[in-house]
């Protein structure tokens, strides 16, 4: 009885390793064929979406619905002193996550003013001490870990004396679709060297 069974399961094991060598006889499968090539077919054909890069990055960009700007004082060149601020402007979407772009250039409109205080104690816009435009093409332009952003030196900003060392910034970016974003810098720009 034990040989019929050893037997029965020699047979069951040729059979199920034939079953498994018969399925890999060949590597090679078909080549697929795009629908609107080689073969003829009585179906209408489905146009296959072509879109580029900047198209990808514009659709990308229309999830844009509000923004944040950042400023650091920056030193570039050899002395020890900070030679003027550099403006992180980053658009957010509707989840307030960074709106990672590439490659398209969006105009910013850049302006600078003094603060004063009103009689309530509520800081307020004063003296516009700088207006001026950049461009940004990249998400890394608003993100100063990337060390990019856009250079303002501090000979470029209308101060006085009397002014107070730090003031508020405003930016406002165009995107490609027409639609403005603007933001405000909440914490005080320095707008004068130390």
């Amino acid at each position: 009885m034990r040989a019929k069974s050893m037997i029965s399961l020699i047979v069951t094991m040729a059979i199920i390793v034939a079953v498994v060598v018969a399925g890999c006889v060949s590597e090679e499968g078909d080549t697929a064929i795009p629908a609107d090539q080689g073969r003829e077919s009585t179906k209408p054909v489905e146009q296959v979406e072509k879109i580029t890069e900047e198209d990808k990055q514009i659709e990308l960009l229309a999830t844009a619905v509000s923004g944040s700007v950042t400023t650091v004082p920056k030193n570039w060149d050899g002395d020890a002193e900070d030679d003027g601020i550099v403006v992180y402007p980053d658009l957010k979407d509707g989840s307030d996550e960074t709106v990672k772009f590439e490659g398209v250039e969006l105009p910013i409109e850049i302006k600078i003013y003094t603060t004063k205080l009103t009689d309530d104690f509520k800081e307020v816009n004063d003296r516009l001490v700088y207006s001026g435009t950049g461009t940004i093409d990249s998400w890394k332009d608003g993100n100063f870990f990337f060390n990019e952003g856009i250079k303002i030196p501090f000979e470029h900003i209308n101060t006085v004396e009397s002014d107070d060392d730090y003031g508020t910034i405003h930016t406002t970016v165009t995107l490609p679709d027409g639609r403005t974003i603007e933001a405000k810098e909440d914490f005080g720009v320095r707008i004068k060297p130390e």
